[in-house]
């Protein structure tokens, strides 16, 4: 019996030889020296190859070999002899890896009066109410980006003091979150939490109320907003003596006083035109359960009190964060200039509206509990547990943010940017599967039968790679075939299609569906202008389950070569779209990443 093997034609790539491989490694790595001062990066050397380079995605382990051996090589050299063997070697990249350079501070500019602080110490503060998400991903990237630029220190820091009854600590968020910022590549040097330093926040209270610069209020709430104010009167409250307060702030303390009778108030001043900045609240009581310290402690500082503290005492030079908190800003900056301490930098970048995600942790926190979502990987946390499992690489998300620059002006931002990175860095990598949803069955009819399987290649653009192996089985001379009903109800009865690498075909609808075998070469589709459509045989096909991003579950069936599919490879279903395959078993289930 003779085997028939379809094949388009392709042009294969000359394989790079070691040698001219290692040389070119070498000038990508000293081209990347020159441009970061000296210091040369294994991930953005990966990067420039295989994003210049699609014939080099195949050997990537090899490629990542060299390349870092080359790194620590150059690493050991001056800044100068890096420069010299450049240009020595590529004298044309030397003037590349300068311009660039520019260009990159132009876009992100330098960090403000660097100068005045012996190192860049930033700060990453999440609160710990689930796992970080695409929302989160601007600040995170953005602090990771400038500590590396300036060589500093970044420090994690846990914002886990008592939230609202709306925002409750997590417990799996303190493992979470570096979770995320591993993905994304982010190196923090410390790790702080807040719930540590309650005593610290109690030390600098006391000493606001001996200075007469915080009071102690137990006026109701309400009362307080509409009579004090909203009219920029002082309340009876603000005028006791510091003795008085001590004492108040003792009851607050041993329980005398219950939740919301009584809380400690900077005097940021009552006549202050900005109504949100009048003797703003900074510690109140709370008898909430704290997932690492218990009951222990009952009074609980806001988040702007214990910046304005531990921006001091933690030495952070630097803060950059989203402009709704500059409100916060304001009061650490009051802080700031009672003790007279110098003012870390404040740089502020305008909100972000994402077109196309929904982002609600407290959402996302009640859904993962009751079951609705899978997990806090279920792709509408969109968390970055989420997008990790569906396969998007964290350059592309990095790229994207670091693209927004810090342009203090809001950004509609649609993750179609994001999708568009991970295709450019991924599509060469991901192999190509048939997969077929709601199959319309079709018994095909006169297909010779030397035809005993179809072979289309792994990836159409590396033809070396080979080819996917998919088995024509006859049963009792007959043949079925499966085609998605989405294409089956789009051609005409009688209309010439063809199974893409296989054959063409007569669609026959009238009884039961048929398909009469008509020609091998594609040539004759393209001159006929038929439908080219998916397929996969009905025996040996596999089960697939692929989370949409929806969340919602698409059942189809793979060709059977998806047998051979490793779990966490990152593919394309042909037609469909990418997804990664997270877990392999009787089923293949998959989590979808974008078209």
């Amino acid at each position: 019996m003779v085997k028939v093997i379809l094949r388009h034609a392709h042009t294969t790539t000359e394989l790079v030889s070691v040698d001219k491989l290692e040389e070119e490694v070498r000038i990508v790595v000293l081209e990347n020296a020159v441009k970061y001062d000296g210091r040369p990066s294994v991930k953005s050397a990966m990067s420039a190859l295989l994003g210049s380079r699609s014939d080099l995605r195949s050997r990537a382990r090899e490629v990542k070999e060299i390349v870092e051996r080359t790194v620590e090589e150059v690493a050991k050299m001056s800044l100068d002899e890096q420069r010299a063997e450049l240009q020595r070697i590529a004298p044309e990249r030397l003037e590349a890896a300068e311009v660039p350079a520019e260009e990159e501070k132009r876009e992100l500019p330098d960090l403000p009066n660097v100068d005045k602080w012996p190192q860049v110490v930033m700060r990453l503060a999440p609160f710990p109410s689930g796992p970080l998400h695409i929302g989160n991903a601007r600040m995170v990237i953005l602090n990771d980006y400038y500590v590396k630029r300036y060589d500093g220190k970044l420090i994690l820091v846990f914002d886990d003091t008592i939230g609202s009854a709306e925002k409750q600590i997590e417990p799996e968020a303190y493992d979470l979150i570096p979770e995320g910022l591993e993905y994304l590549g982010v190196e923090w040097h410390e790790t702080v939490y807040k719930s540590d330093r309650l005593d610290l926040f109690y030390e600098y209270a006391v000493d606001l109320m001996r200075r007469g610069e915080a009071y102690v209020c137990t006026c109701d709430a309400d009362e307080w907003r509409e009579k004090y104010k909203a009219k920029k009167k002082p309340c009876p409250c603000r005028s006791l003596s510091v003795e008085e307060n001590l004492a108040r702030w003792e009851k607050m303390l041993d329980g005398t006083y219950p939740e919301r009778a009584a809380a400690v108030r900077l005097k940021t001043g009552m006549d202050n035109p900005d109504p949100a900045m009048r003797d703003h609240v900074i510690l109140r009581i709370s008898e909430t359960d704290h997932p690492r310290v218990g009951t222990k402690y009952r009074v609980w500082p806001l988040l702007e009190y214990s910046w304005g503290i531990d921006d001091h005492e933690l030495g952070i030079s630097h803060i950059v964060r989203g402009k709704d908190l500059v409100k916060e800003g304001k009061i650490e900056q009051h802080i700031w200039n009672i003790y007279g301490w110098q003012h870390p930098e404040l740089i502020y970048y305008g909100r972000l509206r994402f077109q196309d995600a929904k982002l609600s942790k407290s959402k996302s926190r009640v859904e993962v509990k009751t079951g609705v979502y899978s997990g806090w990987d279920d792709p509408r946390t969109w968390s970055l547990q989420s997008l990790q499992k569906r396969g998007i690489h964290p350059e592309a998300i990095r790229k994207a943010m670091l693209d927004l620059g810090l342009s203090i002006v809001d950004v509609a931002f649609s993750m179609k940017a994001v999708y568009s990175e991970n295709r450019r860095l991924r599509d060469a990598e991901a192999p190509r599967l048939f997969f077929v949803h709601e199959p319309v069955w079709l018994s095909i009819r006169g297909l010779p039968p030397e035809v005993t399987e179809a072979t289309p290649l792994v990836h159409p653009d590396f033809p070396e790679r080979g080819v996917r192996h998919i088995p024509i089985v006859r049963s009792d001379g007959d043949v079925v075939l499966g085609i998605q009903r989405s294409d089956f109800d789009k051609i005409d009865e009688g209309a010439l299609f063809r199974m893409k690498d296989l054959a063409n075909f007569v669609l026959r609808k009238e009884e039961s569906p048929a398909a009469d075998f008509h020609s091998h070469e594609v040539e004759v589709i393209r001159e006929a202008g038929g439908r080219i459509v998916q397929w996969v045989p009905r025996e040996r096909a596999v089960p697939v389950e692929l989370t949409m991003i929806d969340g919602s579950v698409v059942d189809g069936l793979a060709e059977p070569s998806a047998r051979e599919i490793a779990e966490g490879t990152f593919l394309q279903f042909e037609r469909y779209g990418f997804a990664r395959v997270y877990s392999v078993d009787d089923v293949i289930r998959a989590a979808f990443a974008h078209k």
